[in-house]
């Protein structure tokens, strides 16, 4: 099993004055807003009106999200969170995360201090004609899309969005757009322009837990608060984490080549490693200075990392960039490119197929 490492930011039992007030508030400090228990776990919410202890360490709260941002499985940091790698969903960026938002803006090419705008779950249902004039879908939605600005008349968005001109203006200003009126047109002076950055951001998921063991995300939280290190956490999954990745590693980079920008994907380098051991692609043959066609930035706590109690937030100290082509290339001479990610690591001797149904009792028959 696991136990609960982090939690609303800092280590589980932190006697650290930030530590005390993110927990009585339920406040990320990665957002610097309320916790929101990552943005997908919302069945997870804890109903205090149902727990009068628990209610003690939230004055003031009715509900509050399961604040988990990292388990300790086998010894390591597993991060749960996607806020705890990265989160642009607020305008007043925190400094607890510079590190990442510094190597990204290195990696993406983007020049710093230059206010790119970040928007978040940005969905994309469309239908298109390929080059032989089939009709394909793409329905997808992107963690963050970074864009820069350029000027453009309200009457090109209008047609480009097929809206009336008046309807374009309180769209833009209920967005938050610049509008200005120069020689009798309407412009939009901040509209979304090049350089484009997709960031994905990928942390493991847990398993659904035990009831009766107490281990389901929302029992552990509970558990932790009330109990300190005597509780049973989750263990991650690591195969549904891989199967929502591998699904769309190839796909969101090929789309930020085709408009002209690039996709970076985030991840803890403990994920990048089980990456490594479970397919037929090495990373570690992909470390680079420069981005490619798919792009992966990885971090990590560093070597053994142990909690200090007396201390804040602690660091992601290690980053490392792989990059590499979508599939073989004249230009790599890493013998391969990123399609190995969804190829078979190695597959098992049939001996261990003989085992698994030795030890099993047949379900049915077929004749």
């Amino acid at each position: 099993m696991s136990k609960i490492f982090e939690i609303f930011g800092y280590p589980l039992g932190s006697e650290h004055a930030d530590a005390k007030r993110c927990m009585r508030d339920a406040r990320c400090p990665f957002l610097e807003n309320d916790c929101d228990g990552g943005g997908n776990r919302y069945l997870s919410a804890i109903n205090l009106q149902h727990n009068e202890k628990l209610r003690e360490y939230f004055p003031g709260k009715i509900m509050v999200q399961a604040g988990v941002c990292s388990l300790n499985v086998k010894g390591k940091p597993w991060i749960v969170c996607p806020r705890r790698l990265l989160a642009l969903d607020s305008p007043n960026a925190s400094s607890l995360q510079a590190k990442v938002r510094n190597e990204l803006i290195s990696a993406g090419g983007l020049e710093s201090n230059s206010g790119y705008r970040a928007w978040s779950e940005v969905k994309m249902k469309v239908s298109i004609l390929n080059s032989n004039d089939e009709q394909k879908h793409f329905d997808y939605a992107f963690d963050y899309v970074l864009a820069g600005s350029c000027r453009q008349p309200i009457s090109e968005i209008a047609r480009l969005i097929k809206k009336t001109e008046s309807a374009c203006e309180r769209i833009a200003v209920e967005n938050h757009f610049t509008l200005a009126k120069r020689s009798g047109v309407t412009w939009v002076d901040d509209f979304p322009g090049e350089p484009i950055l997709i960031v994905e951001i990928m942390t493991s998921s847990t398993s659904g837990g035990n009831k009766n063991n107490r281990t389901q995300i929302g029992m552990a939280f509970e558990d932790a608060i009330l109990k300190g290190a005597e509780h049973e956490g989750p263990s991650i999954n690591y195969r549904q984490v891989w199967a929502r990745m591998a699904s769309q590693l190839i796909v969101k980079s090929q789309v930020g080549l085709a408009w002209g920008g690039k996709t970076i994907w985030i991840l803890q380098d403990v994920l990048a490693d089980y990456i490594s051991s479970s397919t037929g692609l090495n990373l570690e043959k992909y470390l680079s200075t420069v981005v490619d066609e798919v792009n992966i930035l990885a971090f990590g706590y560093g070597a053994a990392p142990v909690p200090d109690r007396n201390k804040g937030v602690m660091k992601l100290q290690e980053s490392k960039l792989y990059a590499g082509p979508i599939s073989t290339s004249p230009k790599t001479e890493k013998g391969g490119g990123f399609v190995d990610i969804i190829k078979i690591g190695a597959a098992p001797p049939i001996t261990h197929l003989w085992k698994a149904l030795f030890l099993k009792s047949p379900s049915g028959m077929i004749k």
